[in-house]
């Protein structure tokens, strides 16, 4: 009864902190749009009017005015808190797999600064990215000030990025599955709980101050015909493809400016003012900043149909050297973006091709948002439901959902689980794939077989082996002749042989000769894997290119046991 009552203070104290996580990250939330707000109207009414600069048509000074936020962006984030620059949620993602939710105390307020300074100087950036990291942080110094044991640590920050995430976007639910989809890839009822109540308070808090209206307007009519679903699927599929692609193009451009030979500091404004150039042709269709007003424009059929798949391509350009030079900020906003103009674009062409079918094509544009971003974050619980609470309109989700599966399909075929998240961890050796419990893969067989190996000879007695099964306890045993290593006994082989006739053979009568070995070098998933798919409890790990060296044996307890410590902490304990 007493473990009961103290399970139920436990989640009660977790529930109460998770609605203090949830009102500090729906303030900070506001706070972060007031001071976006803020910088833009420095850059763009004060300083920009002394940069004019016309060529051709164009004023040159806006090009500069991305260039010079990365100017203020990249000494601030190399010298106090290199974790702030690019988007944040791989920073996120990192702290709570190894650090055990430490986030240092600097990150909210340097995140508040930098992000808010690369996307109100016209840079191409989302808010997702720094909301999550700020309110992840403010969770994270909530579980420092309290000193919580690791696991509880790990579930306000959750609690603190939800709330951020479900402020900024006025999505509640959506805020609470990005937590739990993306960052701990699920979630049992026992934690679920303070982090739904977080990311309300956090959207309560937000729309006490910044009103309710949805962050983009959809069309009049959001209609779908139950024939139109095939056209949804292949929608889905194409946007698998084009996720992929923006992965890819997003990475490529990071790894040429870590190729660039250029002080570090000065690299965030090359980005800017590449980001700026592409913007020039293109002003107040959102190719700067957020970009929400291009989806407004495209939503509401304001846009030239032959704008649409430039203005998709010059986003992913001018994000992917906004982030990848260095800046600060999220990659869910352009991601809606690019989704939206490609999915108009695709749906316009739906309506040609079969105009007795397709009466709507905006709805397509919708598609598309949900479709890109399942595929390139391989998350798409959060944005089926994320995309309807931001456009206030519920009535595609049927749709929605096909889109987003069929695309999260074709891209994890091809990224193999990585995504646009987890990409920047595993290009640093830490291997956070999506759509698995991730921690597995965060260490490696040589860090937990065990090393010091009771082994048995060929020629060693049943009657010995069983006497050593009794007194050791252990389920199995490698066999070593010579040195090498020949096979493995377990206590079913044992078991198969009656015990009368036991005196009479060895080891060797009974020893499995096909052998299902792990490497040190492994990580736990993969010997995990091995054990399922052969039915076997433990594994002898043996060189590579050496399979009979034996250097130590793993068991699926050896597995748990580094689980449990992974998650919990040494001196936690799971309820």
């Amino acid at each position: 009864m007493q473990s009961h009552r103290s399970q139920l203070r436990e989640w009660a104290l977790l529930d109460a902190l998770g609605i203090v996580a949830g009102i500090a990250g729906g303030l900070g939330a506001v706070v972060f749009r007031h001071i976006i707000s803020m910088n833009r109207q420095l850059f763009f009414r004060i300083i920009l009017p002394q940069l004019r600069l016309d060529i051709l048509g164009y004023n040159l000074g806006v090009a500069l005015l991305p260039a010079l936020g990365g100017l203020i962006v990249g000494p601030l984030t190399l010298k106090f808190a290199p974790e702030t620059k690019g988007h944040g949620v791989p920073e996120v993602m990192e702290a709570v797999a190894l650090r055990g939710g430490l986030i240092r105390k600097r990150v909210a307020l340097l995140k508040v600064c930098v992000s808010s300074i690369t996307i109100g100087s016209g840079g191409s950036a989302g808010r997702e990215g720094p909301i999550a990291q700020i309110g992840a942080a403010i969770g994270s110094l909530i579980g420092q000030l309290l000193e919580l044991p690791p696991r509880s640590m790990r579930l306000l920050v959750v609690c603190g990025l939800s709330a951020g995430i479900a402020g900024t976007f006025n999505a509640p639910l959506g805020g609470a599955l990005f937590g739990m989809e993306v960052l701990l890839r699920g979630i049992g009822p026992y934690n679920a709980i303070p982090v739904l109540l977080s990311s309300v308070i956090g959207a309560a808090v937000a729309a006490s101050f910044l009103g309710q209206k949805p962050s983009f307007t959809t069309p009049p009519v959001t209609y779908w015909s139950p024939y139109e679903l095939p056209l949804y699927v292949l929608l889905g599929a194409i946007f698998g493809l084009l996720a992929v692609a923006w992965v890819k193009l997003f990475y490529a451009v990071e790894d040429a400016f870590e190729r660039l030979r250029i002080h570090p500091y000065l690299k965030p404004a090359v980005g800017g003012l590449a980001a700026g150039i592409l913007a020039l042709p293109f002003l107040g269709y959102g190719i700067m900043g957020v970009g929400y007003e291009g989806i407004d424009r495209a939503l509401s059929g304001a846009l030239p149909p032959h704008l649409l798949l430039p203005l998709g391509f010059f986003k992913m350009l001018a994000t992917a050297f906004t982030l990848g030079s260095g800046g600060s900020g999220g990659v869910f906003a352009p991601s809606l973006y690019i989704g939206c103009m490609f999915g108009t674009a695709l749906g316009l062409a739906y309506r040609q091709l079969f105009p007795n079918l397709v009466e709507h094509p905006f709805t397509y544009s919708l598609a598309g948002m949900a479709a890109l971003f399942a595929g390139a974050a391989q998350a798409p619980l959060n944005v089926i439901i994320m995309i309807p609470e931001m456009s206030g309109d519920y009535a595609l989700i049927p749709p929605l959902m096909a889109s987003s599966a069929a695309s999260f399909i074709v891209s994890r075929l091809i990224l193999k689980g990585s995504s646009i998240y987890t990409l920047k961890l595993e290009r640093r050796g830490v291997s956070l794939r999506m759509g698995r419990y991730f921690n597995l893969d965060l260490l490696r067989v040589s860090d937990v077989m065990t090393r010091s190996v009771i082994t048995v000879s060929p020629d060693t007695p049943l009657t010995v082996l069983e006497i050593l099964f009794r007194e050791q306890g252990y389920a199995g045993y490698p066999v070593i002749e010579d040195g090498r290593l020949v096979g493995i006994v377990t206590l079913k082989d044992l078991a198969r042989v009656p015990p009368e006739a036991r005196h009479k053979l060895r080891v060797r009568d009974v020893a499995s000769t096909r052998l299902v070995v792990a490497y040190p070098d492994e990580t736990l998933y993969e010997a995990l894997h091995k054990m399922v798919e052969h039915n076997v409890s433990r594994l002898p790990v043996v060189e590579r290119g050496e399979p009979q060296k034996l250097i130590g044996i793993i068991s699926r307890t050896d597995i748990l046991r580094a689980l449990r410590r992974v998650v919990c902490g040494p001196e936690d304990v799971l309820p």
